[in-house]
């Protein structure tokens, strides 16, 4: 793997974006979950991880997590009695799905 691959997350540690499975924000913090279920707290905020995953395939569902689009194992739309889209990752975890970017992430997926 060459070091043009690794995205630096905060400080002088720099990971590998296959190895990230989502990112919540926490105020000016950010926890960063890995596809081997450890996590850690970064003191970059969500905003500007964001544009240094930009070239990998993630996806910001709302506006405090980012999710890594190839651990998606399902999604469901908007059901009938009003609960809103959400986004289902290989590991359990259930993500809401913002209202406005519902559409972007079906064309996304599709």
């Amino acid at each position: 793997m060459e070091i043009d691959t690794f995205v630096r997350i905060g400080g002088h540690k720099k990971i590998c974006p296959t190895s990230i499975l989502m990112l919540k924000a926490d105020i000016n913090y950010t926890y960063i979950y890995f596809i081997d279920g450890s996590c850690i707290l970064s003191s970059t905020n969500i905003g500007i991880l964001e544009k240094r995953l930009k070239e990998s395939d993630f996806f910001r569902s709302h506006r405090s997590t980012i999710i890594n689009l190839k651990y998606v194992s399902d999604f469901e739309d908007k059901d009938t009695i009003g609960n809103s889209s959400s986004i289902r990752l290989i590991n359990g975890t259930k993500i809401p799905l913002s209202r406005r970017k519902a559409a972007v992430f079906f064309k996304i997926i599709q």
